[in-house]
């Protein structure tokens, strides 16, 4: 089986496509290419919305901020507020966003990798790193539909996820929130990941299907958890 034919039979066949990602570790430059193109392409088709939604939130913020103030410090911190632009915001989005990916897949790969031989079974670091990017490949999908969406409905979605069950609407406070957080990342694509890094696991670490689960939800679980330190320490500081 080609790269070409595991990336579409993780669809309907995906068992048998771990095992075959597994034979061929050096493969892990495709899923990682996809990815990179996904989130290349939400970004830039999505930049133009995304830096006016960024500049109002950071007019609001501002004016929230210096309500308690004099006119004259008000005044000082407007003027020290500089509105974003599109370059700007491609590069933090695409640099710091292939940044972020990287060291999550690394991170990934360490855990399964670890993890696996923790837990009694038998892994090589190529494989394990392999399967798991195979198994983030509904990431890509999502972007994907994400950008079709906006191209679709002219506006961003804001509320990812499940978030919209907890999310206040007011998006200053949901920003600091670590349950609207923790409910952006639950979706459809995410359950399809742990599908899919539960079947990795046991491709590349021989692990039974029930350890492999419990380790991919292990792993999501972690990653998580790191994703979500951020929002905490916001959280602690502004409150």
């Amino acid at each position: 089986m080609h790269l070409g034919a595991i990336a579409i039979a993780l669809i309907d066949r995906p068992g048998q496509t771990m095992r075959e990602a597994a034979k061929r570790p050096r493969g892990w430059w495709l899923p990682a290419l996809l990815l990179v193109i996904g989130l290349a392409t939400y970004a830039v088709v999505t930049a133009d919305a995304q830096v006016s939604l960024a500049n109002e939130r950071s007019a609001q913020f501002i004016e929230r901020l210096t309500e308690a103030m004099s006119e004259q410090q008000a005044q000082m911190v407007r003027e020290s507020s500089r509105p974003l632009d599109r370059p700007t915001y491609l590069l933090s989005a695409i640099g710091g966003g292939l940044a972020a990916m990287a060291a999550g897949w690394i991170a990934r790969g360490a855990l399964v990798h670890f993890g696996s031989i923790a837990v009694g079974g038998v892994s090589t670091w190529g494989s394990a790193f392999a399967c798991s990017l195979w198994s983030m490949v509904p990431y890509f999908v999502r972007d994907l539909l994400m950008t079709a969406l906006f191209v679709i409905q002219g506006r961003l979605t804001e509320q990812m996820g499940l978030s919209f069950l907890v999310s206040s609407g007011d998006w200053l406070r949901d920003s600091r929130s670590i349950p609207v957080a923790l409910l952006s990342t639950i979706d459809p694509f995410m359950v399809w990941h742990l599908v899919l890094l539960a079947l990795a696991i046991t491709a590349a670490t021989r692990l039974g299907r029930g350890r492999a689960a419990f380790l991919a939800i292990v792993v999501w679980a972690v990653l998580t958890a790191v994703k979500l330190v951020p929002v905490a320490i916001n959280a602690a500081i502004i409150g």
